[in-house]
């Protein structure tokens, strides 16, 4: 009863609290007694909040006696990726330098979740300062669907919770992939919201032009529920916009009927998986089924927008770390340190051409979503990849796993676009596979629509790792 208390739906589990069918203080220890069960074999957490989490439970669970909601996720075990802020609360960002770290005030979506009612149930393991690689210290995170596999991505601990049952939804941070590659590989939903749509104040940074701060959730209400809860215009993260928010469930159950969908044709340089191949036509039929209409379209080359995405947050990147590089090199895993010191040989003029070349593609895509209301794209090449690996075969060739894995997710990074990472199916292996849908600036919710009329014509979101 437990394991299935852990697997409910955020917003289905929302309501039965609402209901007080259960309790918050039963399914935070639900969730708490799961971690300890099965959280050692993915090394998803590092650090589980289970004291406070069990006394904030307590809290809320007195205010809704007293007749207080303290709004839809009131109750509801939420973790964080261990470089958002936490007051009270160990932020290490993956890294020997902050390893003791226990800041005094909460990151902005932190703080917006505990008002909104979400018990901090955890911090999750994550790349070294979201870029690149785990450090030893933490060591790398196990795919709930095969233990052997990555979960991809910085925000690998927040896909694999998710998908174990270990956190109703998780938020993760995404600078070139990082919420949609572990949502991928995972076979859960995640959401990059538009550039400037939610704070980073509080969020240890790579690249500030390119970072985004977004939800993991095992199904596309749950996303639009946590997205309402973190967006907005915020004074301590000036990139924030005052754009108006939208009722992102208002409009989940419309369906595609009449929408304009916009399938990305191959590019000449462009390989990826069969399996991902046939699951990614297939998604577009399932949609064409539900009155979506499919148009073909040319995006921008995915290889040009990788190579802003590194670029330009090895370059950002570099200036954070600027002090740290000169005093704590050591400390860095060598693939982390690596990244960022390439920021310091990147000339000022390669830099600005970058900006200028991003700027193109912003125009390029915005001319396209004018057209129509959406894109659908691979989120991966492949299926998760095993741990370790340097290179993984693609449509039968040796590539570097790196360059597989930041194919697709980097063009919405690029541009700001809205991106969700859908699950749609499974290998002949039982590993995950997903699509992505970009749409236009500040409309998450027709990404998340679209997402939900495909969501709602198939079961995949149902199933569960074999843990």
């Amino acid at each position: 009863m437990s394991d299935d208390l852990c697997f409910a739906s955020l917003s289905a589990l929302a309501a039965q609290i609402a209901a007080r069918r259960v309790s918050a203080v039963e399914v935070t220890r639900a969730v708490l007694a799961r971690i300890e069960r099965v959280g050692g074999a993915l090394n998803c957490y590092i650090t589980v909040n289970a004291e406070q989490a069990l006394a904030q439970a307590r809290a809320l669970d007195a205010l809704h006696a007293a007749g207080t909601s303290l709004g839809p996720l009131h109750g509801v075990p939420i973790a964080l990726k261990d470089n958002i802020q936490t007051a009270g609360l160990r932020t290490t960002v993956g890294s020997e330098i902050y390893a003791d770290w226990v800041p005094d005030a909460d990151a902005t979506v932190a703080a917006r979740l505990r008002s909104a009612g979400a018990i901090l149930i955890g911090k999750n393991n994550l790349y070294e300062f979201a870029f690149g690689a785990p450090h030893p210290r933490y060591g790398p995170v196990h795919n709930p669907w095969d233990t052997a596999r990555s979960c991809a991505g910085s925000s690998s601990g927040s896909g694999s919770a998710v998908a174990a049952g270990l956190a109703y939804g998780a938020l993760g941070t995404d600078t070139g992939g990082s919420v949609r590659l572990p949502a991928a590989y995972c076979g859960v939903v995640g959401l990059k919201p538009t550039y400037g749509r939610v704070s980073r104040a509080g969020v240890v940074p790579v690249s500030y032009n390119l970072d985004h701060v977004g939800p993991l959730t095992r199904g596309v209400r749950d996303a639009a529920l946590v997205l309402a809860a973190i967006a907005g215009p915020d004074p301590a993260d000036r990139t924030t916009s005052a754009a108006p928010l939208a009722d992102y469930t208002a409009g989940l159950e419309r369906g595609v009927r009449g929408l304009r969908l916009g399938v990305a044709r191959r590019q000449a340089d462009e390989r990826m998986d069969r399996a991902v191949e046939e699951a990614a036509e297939q998604a577009s039929r399932v949609l064409e089924r539900a009155g979506a209409q499919l148009h073909a379209v040319d995006l921008p080359s995915y290889q040009h927008a990788r190579a802003i995405m590194w670029g330009v947050s090895a370059v950002e990147g570099a200036e954070w770390h600027r002090e740290h590089l000169r005093t704590r090199a050591a400390d860095y895993h060598p693939v982390v340190r690596t990244n960022f010191e390439v920021g310091d040989f990147v000339p000022a003029v390669e830099y600005v051409h970058m900006q200028r070349v991003r700027q193109v593609m912003i125009d390029q895509m915005s001319a396209l979503l004018r057209e129509v209301d959406a894109i659908l794209m691979p989120t991966t090449a492949t299926p998760a990849h095993p741990i370790g690996a340097a290179t993984v075969s693609v449509a039968g060739e040796a590539e570097p796993v790196l360059a597989a894995l930041t194919r697709y997710t980097p063009l919405a990074n690029v541009t700001g676009q809205p991106a969700v990472a859908v699950p749609c199916g499974f290998t002949d292996t039982g590993l995950p596979l997903s699509f992505q849908l970009l749409g236009r600036p500040f409309d998450e919710a027709t990404v998340l629509r679209v997402a939900r009329a495909y969501e709602r014509e198939t079961a995949w979101a149902a199933r569960r790792p074999p843990l």
